[in-house]
């Protein structure tokens, strides 16, 4: 087990948010508009998953649209369902895994966006 971390205040360029760290950590960005976010989520060599949290389903999913992430979740932090396509954009990840998806990875870039309308 491991403690959760957040890091507070980093900026876009600093190595703690250019690279993909695998486990219990957040990463706090300051930023001024959706345009800023998604311009500094998207400025990356990286793009295995994304998170989205929003009162404006339209304004997350506009978001999500335009984040290039394999997986990108809306107002929830889940693990992955069984069959759910799983891959990343760019660097991330070796392919399409554990889903029918993974057969079309060399002709198609696909993405998942999930939403939790309980909010």
């Amino acid at each position: 087990y491991s403690i959760p971390t957040i890091f507070a205040n980093v900026a876009n360029d600093w190595r703690l948010a250019r690279e993909e760290i695998f486990g219990p950590v957040l990463v706090a960005i300051p930023w001024t508009d959706e345009a800023d976010a998604i311009r500094m989520a998207n400025d990356s060599h990286y793009g295995l998953a994304a998170y989205v949290w929003s009162h404006d389903l339209g304004r997350a999913l506009r978001a999500a649209h335009a984040i290039e992430a394999g997986w990108v979740q809306v107002n929830q932090g889940l693990g992955q369902s069984p069959g759910h396509s799983y891959g990343g954009y760019k660097e991330s990840g070796i392919g399409r895994e554990f889903s029918l998806e993974g057969m079309l990875e060399s002709y198609t870039q696909r993405k998942n966006v999930t939403i939790n309308l309980t909010h």
